[in-house]
């Protein structure tokens, strides 16, 4: 086994929470990309680095993807972009559009660098170390390379070393995504992470192999191939620690959206999400405090529990997001029986179940005899509840064509509002191929729409 130079564990060591490393800083406090992609100490450091980027681009993207959905609105100190955007109204170059943009394509410029570093200096890390960090490279960059799919009409997929990429739509981003996937699950089966990778690169608290294939199981759901997502979701762990993925941050670092609880940028969850759960469910509590806040626009707020610690960890994942995109594969296959009896596992999961501190429903399974559309609409129904704050939503209901257009204060708003963000102003400023930005309805719809794709 080759043995990697003891700067490196040290600074491995030091990296291990999404607050160790800090990839933004300048000279001569912060090695360049050159410098962090030809030596082991740099590319471990980017590799810590690259998770923290991640994180933050998923919390800018469940943000966002609730803000123009219905469950987030603005809190009463914020900007007004910020409650125009709970109406469904986002202006070209304002901060909730770029932010997506910008963060989402840091995790892909990191991981790009990562895969060159862990490959050009393959000679210096034993191959489990160096299989780790690759499959740890190409599974973020997939999944942000998917947050971009489900925000944007369009995206780049091939940016490495270009200055004006060229953008692509769905189903060419889709498939990269998937094979970038294939490409990680063929690298960990072949070559499983070493332990180094695992107790001082990867951020404690994450399963890598489960955070794949929950990955892969997601993306297959979206291209609406039944069988991959049903053989990738059985692949995630149902039980025990390495179930939950989950980013940690200690003090001082803050959650994500800890950190957007209040201010210029703060948003809190909408009373309604909670009102529309049935009365005895446990995932009302788990997720949201019953409070008398009102927003800016006179919103009706409740307060996070799940997120009130600012140190509490960000989910990569909820466990039962696996059994959802099983049991709607089931359904598509028309496994009625079976595809009920996996979504009665998630409505009657109850406190102590699976070992998890996950999302409880504690409710009564379903009536016998549900038909297929009745399923689907459940599946639904408990996706709303179960994956709250995920940003997996704005996607849910596009694939149910249930984008309504804006709605204005004071309506409450019923599943999306616009079907995508509007391009980044800076990206259009250095980059000729960015398209047009789509139309979006101007008014509340009488009948919800579908998306339109190029």
């Amino acid at each position: 086994m080759r043995i990697i130079r003891h700067g490196a564990v040290a600074l491995a060591a030091a990296c291990t929470t999404l607050a160790g490393c800090n990839l933004d800083l300048q000279n001569p406090n912060s090695p360049t990309a050159e410098q962090v992609t030809t030596s082991p100490d740099g590319v471990i450091a980017l590799a810590t680095g690259l998770q923290g980027r991640y994180a933050a681009a998923y919390g800018n993207f469940g943000y966002t993807a609730g803000l123009v959905t219905d469950e987030f609105a603005a809190v009463s100190a914020a900007l007004i972009s910020i409650s125009d955007a709970e109406q469904g109204a986002v202006a070209p170059g304002t901060g909730i559009a770029d932010a997506v943009f910008n963060s989402i394509y840091r995790v892909v410029r990191t991981a790009d660098d990562l895969l060159a570093g862990a490959d050009a200096l393959s000679a210096q890390f034993d191959a489990g170390t160096r299989s780790g960090l690759r499959v740890l490279a190409w599974t973020l960059k997939a999944d942000a390379l998917g947050m971009a799919l489900q925000s944007y009409q369009q995206a780049p997929i091939t940016t490495f070393g270009l200055t004006e990429p060229t953008y692509v739509n769905r189903t060419a981003a889709l498939a990269y995504i998937r094979a970038i996937l294939d490409s990680a699950n063929t690298e960990l089966t072949a070559t499983p992470p070493s332990a180094f990778f695992n107790a001082n690169i990867l951020t404690p608290g994450v399963s890598l192999p489960n955070m794949l294939q929950m990955f892969r199981a997601r993306y297959a759901r979206m291209a609406n191939d039944n069988a991959g997502a049903l053989a990738a979701a059985n692949l995630v762990a149902r039980t025990g620690t390495a179930a939950f993925s989950q980013f940690q941050f200690p003090a001082p670092t803050v959650n994500p959206y800890a950190a957007v609880t209040g201010g210029a940028n703060g948003i809190g969850p909408r009373d309604s999400w909670r009102l529309a759960l049935p009365a005895s469910d446990g995932r009302g509590a788990y997720f949201v405090t019953v409070a008398a806040a009102t927003g800016r626009i006179g919103t009706a707020l409740d307060t996070w529990a799940r997120y009130g610690n600012p140190n509490a960890p960000l989910p990569v994942y909820f466990p039962d997001e696996a059994l959802l995109v099983k049991a709607e594969a089931l359904a598509n296959q028309n496994a009625i029986v079976e595809a009920q009896a996996v979504l009665d596992s998630v409505r009657t999961d109850c406190t102590g179940g699976r070992g998890l501190d996950d999302p409880k429903a504690c409710l009564t399974a379903l009536p016998a005899s549900q038909t297929q559309t009745q399923l689907l609409a459940e599946i639904y129904l408990q996706r709303r509840f179960e994956l709250y704050g995920t940003g997996l939503r704005w996607e849910d209901v596009r694939r149910r064509g249930l984008i309504r257009g804006p709605q204005a204060a004071p309506a409450t708003p019923q599943d999306g509002q616009r079907c995508w963000l509007p391009y980044s102003i800076g990206d259009r400023n250095a980059n000729r191929n960015v398209p047009t930005d789509p139309a979006e309805p101007t008014a509340s719809l009488l009948v919800p729409a579908s998306c339109p794709t190029p």
